[in-house]
């Protein structure tokens, strides 16, 4: 339905929005700008916030990476020390010094000769160091005055319980002796012929540890022909 107002512009009533609704939307416009800006406050406030603390952490992080690669460099070099130093032990412990052992060997040849506990000389000393696989050893050669084993058994006890000389032997092994009634130039004319073998640890201590000094009682006696 079309209305049409025909009175004169004089007479006519014009329409006005009432202040009820003028109010509504006023509060209406300034919650919502109100909140896009204080909206907009926040983001920005708190972006920029965020910002400086990353930047912040960021330096702290790149002052942090030299000093953390040179402490494994430091933790590096302190492991092949440890390694270098461990190895440097285990040699020096496991080294035989060998002008102890021959000082010892001619001391206990020479003691109590006068006392008839042994009366010997040696007619050779081989040393075979052995390689990584197969331990070394020590071959012993010589004579005992007269036919008494005696003479050479307690020259051998006498060296096996000797705490210098047997210092880093893993076994002597029992003499074997041979009479030898040849010479009649000397006093006594017999004597017996003895050898025997002193062995050194095994050097592969991965694969077999070197076994331990073995001791025997000093009563055993080694048998002579």
């Amino acid at each position: 339905m079309i209305s049409i107002n025909l009175l004169p512009d004089e007479l006519r009533r014009n329409s006005r929005t009432s202040p009820k609704a003028l109010a509504v939307l006023f509060v209406v416009s300034v919650v919502s700008f109100g909140s896009a800006g204080f909206c907009g406050f926040l983001w920005f406030n708190v972006k920029s916030d965020r910002e400086a603390r990353v930047n912040i952490a960021q330096e702290q992080l790149d002052g942090y990476t030299p000093r953390a690669k040179y402490a494994d460099l430091l933790s590096k070099e302190k492991s092949e020390f440890d390694k270098r130093n461990k190895t440097i032990g285990e040699i020096a412990a496991s080294r035989i010094v060998w002008t102890r052992k021959c000082d010892r060997l001619s001391e206990v040849v020479n003691k109590d000769v006068t006392q008839g506990r042994h009366k010997v000389w040696l007619t050779s000393i081989d040393v075979n160091t052995g390689s990584d696989t197969k331990a070394g050893n020590i071959r012993i050669s010589g004579y005992g005055a007269g036919k008494n084993i005696d003479n050479y058994a307690n020259f051998y006890d006498d060296l096996k319980n000797d705490p210098v000389f047997s210092a880093g032997f893993s076994e002597f092994t029992a003499p074997s002796g041979k009479v030898d009634e040849g010479d009649t130039n000397v006093e006594p004319p017999e004597k017996v012929e003895f050898k025997f073998e002193v062995n050194m640890p095994s050097k592969d201590t991965k694969k077999k540890s070197p076994a331990k000094a073995a001791a025997k009682p000093a009563t055993d006696k080694p048998a002579g022909s």
